[in-house]
């Protein structure tokens, strides 16, 4: 008889009733068995037991699993384990490496990273000219810009922050400066004469840079501007949104805009402060935060979600598991509304609905957008929600800060309330626009019901929109007379209605390119995230309407998307999956751990044989595979195409593959007790052995030039070997090239590496060949010289210091995944450096991409765990081709219409 839990007795700490509701739920769910629950939720009966045990929080992935075994509504416990959990993290360490919400100061200069590019930029600029204007959205890094990028770059430098008495303040902050003047006094000199203040610094601190900080306060203070601006070195720091009133001021000067942070300076911002006090961030979390935030000024949500992940570390990692205990972005979005919410009154609230319903727009197929909006509310307002990072303030308008700020529980409820008026209001936005891109024309104005409709709006409305609402209403009242005009007109003037007609289409078309294509994308990666089709059809429209390089990127991605390659009937999740070299077959891992060929098209993929019981393919050629058997013994094979699988022979007993040649013509591995690849073993009696494959039923022994080798690499036709040797002693390896054919010869002069090898490329054709360092997974590529010593022409880093996979297209093209990354690289033959052709977050997972020639293309894995292959094509010429001749470009009307409404369909082809 199983033994009865253990009585929690008073529930009288949020921890014991947290347990004791767990408890009661499993009551409610007819109390079953804790063997029972186990079966339902994958957890141990233990694990479970625990749960509801009171001693200790049980981890928010064990919670949500014992509530799904009870059949109950995860959601609220979700919301309640992270309340409870924020009571049990870890207090904030003095020695965190982020700084959360808060900006970096001159203090955290050592942990500023992902912005070294723009403090050169301002740098130069400082040099270059007198006055330099820094403009940037709010969260986009200003203040952390001044205090931990250019103060401690700088030889001398203050900054300065103005607030109410800006010329006061200004006065504060230099007379400690200089020393020899007290603040008053120096603020009544610069009212006499804002001049005196440039005469001073070249008399006494020629070098000063002034670096001021929220200018944009001060822009109503004429003598400020007037004595900071005619100062020899000034940076100004100007929020976005008040842009427009710094150049209505004429005071000259460079400006420069910062832009959001790319992928791989947001990967910096995360993963070196936490390097710098020996801390690591897991692949996964830097992934989510790089999905989430790349290319947005989200800095500061990321730093918080940073901080709260770093509470809830083990030991000195930041795990996925902490990260997602914490609630990533989403949850520190909605924590920031929650708290605004609740410092507000009844009004205050009331008038944060009204903002946020206005931030967001409601398309007829349901989907709910952020966009941005120019608005005519309370700038105290304003400043409060931006400080608390819940909108951006832009130089177009305000915007919700982030997707996450739509899934915050309470604006979902009031769009849930406000839905078939926020339709409405969209309908009436997209008119209003319409009708001044056509020049206010009357025929452009509402009418009849839909204008009934937008009279109801009331609070939704702004002042331009009710304007529209009452020339409308105006208008209605005249509606039968003016339409008898405009018939009239219509029949007489035809030639010229068409003229006028075509002109107003330009001019609507211009107006609403940049927004109808960013609908379009936002379409296409919603559609993409779901997989569902589509997604490259609304992709073509964004980049046909408002081509860029982020909506090519999209469209590049989206094409990938609907051509994937699916393994239909594979039932394993996260399958191996293995390509040859010219990308036309691929071996894929069986549930019951035997791999299968496949035979691969354009954008399909036909299953075929199987290997023998529990055989998994090591390396694939073309013609040849090799696999091992689950004794670990290797085994040669004969492949034609899917179907054809023919075996030949086993391996030497203990050998392991290192390289197979592409053409399957040579094969290299090592044989010995300890053959773990790409680590230095001491295992004396490991020894490597190269073989011909020209009789693979009978594989010949060549001369092996050195014993033991830590890695090799063979040419595409086999003719070439490189061997990379380590010398722990001197730290050093050295990299040999051989060429093989009846003895083995040195075929150029050797390489040394400062550091450890891991992994050696060839290219096809032998022209480059791709060395990968450890521990920190740098790709250089040398170019090979004739007989010379190769010369380096590219040095691929990364922040992801995770195994690289090289592939080398048939011309100068370089593809390296690392982890889920997969990135494309233009080399060149010169002292230019690599273009990055491609950078995409969530593909990859761990397969090398494998080059097409025959496509022009690089198949690379999903991000998902489906065993699922992308054609990625770098030609967006050569995608909107392809789509139009297979007539898969253009959108439904019925899918037009819910997307886009009235607008005019754009045509792709």
């Amino acid at each position: 008889m199983p033994r009865g839990e253990r009585p929690l007795g008073p529930e009288d700490t949020a921890l014991l009733r947290f347990a004791g509701d767990l408890r009661r739920l499993r009551d409610q769910a007819g109390k079953p068995s804790y063997r029972e629950l186990a079966r339902r939720a994958n957890y141990s009966p233990t694990a479970l037991s625990d749960a509801a045990g009171g001693r200790k929080l049980p981890s928010l992935a064990l919670t949500l699993a014992f509530v799904r075994a009870c059949e109950a509504d995860p959601a609220p416990w979700t919301k309640r384990w992270r309340e409870l959990a924020a009571e049990h993290a870890q207090p904030l360490h003095p020695n965190a490496p982020y700084p959360g919400n808060a900006p970096f100061t001159e203090h955290d200069a050592k942990r500023f990273f992902g912005r070294e590019n723009l403090v050169e930029q301002v740098l130069e600029s400082v040099r270059a000219r007198p006055l330099t204007v820094v403009v940037g959205a709010s969260g986009s890094g200003r203040t952390s810009l001044l205090h931990a990028g250019l103060l401690p770059a700088l030889d001398d430098a203050v900054v300065v922050t103005p607030a109410e008495n800006p010329l006061d303040d200004l006065a504060g902050a230099l007379a400690e400066v200089f020393g020899d003047i007290t603040p008053d006094r120096l603020a009544d000199e610069l009212r006499r004469d804002p001049d005196h203040l440039r005469l001073r610094i070249r008399q006494h601190r020629p070098g000063l840079v002034l670096l001021v900080d929220d200018a944009e306060k001060a822009l109503g203070a004429d003598d400020f501007l007037a004595a900071v601006t005619r100062c020899p070195h000034v940076v100004l720091a100007v929020r976005a949104d008040h842009q427009r009133r710094w150049r209505e001021k004429d005071l000259g000067g460079g400006e420069i805009v910062i832009e959001p942070m790319s992928a791989d300076q947001l990967r910096r911002a995360i993963t070196e402060p936490a390097a710098k006090i020996g801390a690591t961030v897991e692949t996964a979390v830097i992934a989510r935060l790089v999905a989430d935030a790349a290319n947005q000024h989200a800095l500061p949500l990321v730093q918080q979600a940073l901080v709260e992940t770093w509470r809830r570390k083990r030991g000195m990692t930041l795990s996925l598991a902490g990260f997602e205990e914490a609630g990533g972005v989403e949850h520190v979005v909605a924590q920031a509304a929650q708290t605004v919410l609740a410092e507000l009154d009844e009004t205050g609230r009331a008038a944060v609905r009204q903002l946020f319903l206005r931030l967001i727009s409601v398309q007829r197929n349901g989907i709910v957008q952020r966009r941005t909006r120019a608005l005519d509310i309370d700038a105290h307002l304003l400043d409060l929600l931006a400080k608390a990072r819940l909108v951006t303030l832009t130089e177009d308008g305000v915007e919700l800060v982030h997707d996450a700020a739509l899934r915050w529980p309470k604006l979902a409820e009031w769009i849930d309330e406000e839905r078939e008026n926020l339709q409405t209001h969209q309908q009436l936005v997209t008119a209003m626009e319409l009708w001044e891109a056509s020049d206010r024309d009357p025929l452009a104005l509402y009418r009849g019901a839909r204008l009934r409709k937008a009279k109801e709006l009331g609070g939704f409305l702004t002042v331009q929109e009710r304007r529209f609402v009452e020339i409308s209403t105006r208008r209605e009242t005249r509606r039968s007379t003016a339409l008898i005009a405009v018939m009239a007109v219509l029949i007489a003037l035809v030639p010229g209605t068409v003229v006028y007609a075509l002109a107003n289409e330009r001019k609507i078309t211009e107006l609403h390119d940049r927004e109808l294509g960013s609908k379009a994308i936002s379409q296409s990666e919603s559609l993409m995230e779901q997989r569902r089709p589509y997604a490259d059809r609304y992709a073509l429209v964004g980049y046909r309407v408002s081509p860029s390089a982020e909506a090519e990127k999209v469209l590049r991605l989206a094409n990938a998307v609907a051509r994937g390659i699916p393994f239909t009937g594979t039932p394993k999740d996260d399958a191996d999956v293995m390509v040859t070299p010219r990308g036309d077959l691929a071996a894929v891992t069986d549930e019951d751990g035997t791999d299968r060929m496949w035979s691969l098209d354009e954008d399909r993929a036909v299953p075929g044989k199987r290997f023998a019981d529990r055989h998994r393919v090591v390396k694939l050629a073309q013609g040849r595979a090799v696999t091992k058997d689950n004794t670990s013994r290797e085994h040669l094979w004969a492949i034609s195409d899917g179907g054809d699988v023919t075996y030949l022979a086993p391996l030497r007993d203990r050998f392991r593959t290192l390289d197979l040649s592409a053409d399957g013509s040579r094969i290299v591995g090592k044989v010995g007790e300890s053959v773990d690849v790409g680590l230095p073993t001491p295992d004396a009696s490991e020894h490597a052995e190269l073989f011909d494959l020209n009789d693979p039923r009978h594989p010949r022994e060549l001369p092996m030039p050195v014993r033991n080798p830590e890695t090799v690499a063979l040419s595409q036709d086999g003719r070439e070997l490189s061997t990379a040797v380590w010398d722990a002693a001197a730290g050093t390896t050295t990299i040999e090239f051989w060429r093989i054919g009846g003895t083995v010869e040195r075929a150029a002069p050797a390489l040394q590496q400062g550091v450890y090898v891991r992994g050696l490329t060839y290219s096809g054709d032998g022209r480059w060949l791709a060395v990968e360092q450890s521990p920190e997974s740098v790709v250089e590529v040398w170019q090979r010289v004739p007989s010379g010593t190769p010369v380096l022409r590219a040095r691929l880093d990364t922040t992801l210091r995770s195994g690289a996979r090289v592939t080398f297209a048939a011309d100068d093209r370089v593809a390296v995944v690392r982890d889920n990354v997969f990135e494309v690289q233009r080399l060149y033959a010169s002292d230019r450096f690599p273009d990055r052709l491609v950078y995409v977050v969530g593909h990859g997972n761990s397969t090398r991409a494998v080059y097409r020639s025959q496509y022009d293309d690089f198949l690379v894995r999903s991000g998902g765990r489906e065993p699922e292959l992308l054609p990625y094509e770098l030609d967006a010429a050569r995608i909107i081709s392809r789509m139009c001749e297979k007539d898969g470009a253009r959108l439904t009307d019925s899918e037009w219409v819910k997307s886009f409404g009235e607008v005019e369909r754009v045509e792709v082809c």
